[in-house]
C-alpha cells in the first residue's frame, strides 16, 4: 500500500467538514455585517465566545477597496479589556484558519487567568 507523498497532508473527513463548518460560520457572520447600517454603534459581529475571549469580524476602513481587506477577525479579551489580535481578510478560506488559531489562543489565555475556556456560541 502506498502512503501520500510527505509534502501532501491527510486530512480526515472529518477535519474537512469541520474546516467548511467554520468556513460558513465565517460567511453567515460576514452577511450579518454587511447588514449592519453605516455608522451604526453595532459595527462588528460576534463569531464566538471562549471564556472571557471573544472572536468577532468587522469592516474595517474603506472596506471593498482595491487593495483593501475585505474584513478583520478581532480576538478580544474583555477580562483585560483589550485587543489581543487583529487578522486582516480578503478571503473566507483564510479567515477559517485565522478563527482556528484564535480559539487555541483564547483557551491558552483562560487558562493561564483560571477561566474555563469553554467555546460558546455567541
Amino acid at each position: 500500500m502506498r502512503s501520500a507523498p510527505k509534502s501532501t497532508p491527510v486530512f480526515r473527513e472529518q477535519d474537512i467538514q469541520q474546516v467548511k463548518l467554520t468556513e460558513l460560520r465565517i460567511a453567515q457572520a460576514y452577511l450579518n455585517l454587511l447588514c449592519i447600517p453605516e455608522g451604526s454603534s453595532n459595527a462588528s459581529v460576534s463569531l464566538a465566545w471562549i471564556g472571557s475571549c471573544e472572536i468577532r469580524i468587522f469592516e474595517g476602513p474603506q472596506a471593498n477597496t482595491n487593495g483593501m481587506p475585505l474584513f478583520w477577525l478581532e480576538l478580544f479579551d474583555h477580562r483585560a479589556k483589550t485587543s489581543v489580535d487583529t487578522f486582516s481578510c480578503n478571503e473566507i478560506e483564510d479567515a477559517a484558519v485565522v478563527f482556528e488559531d484564535f480559539i487555541a489562543q483564547a483557551n491558552d489565555l483562560n487558562e493561564t487567568s483560571g477561566s474555563d475556556g469553554a467555546e460558546t456560541e455567541s
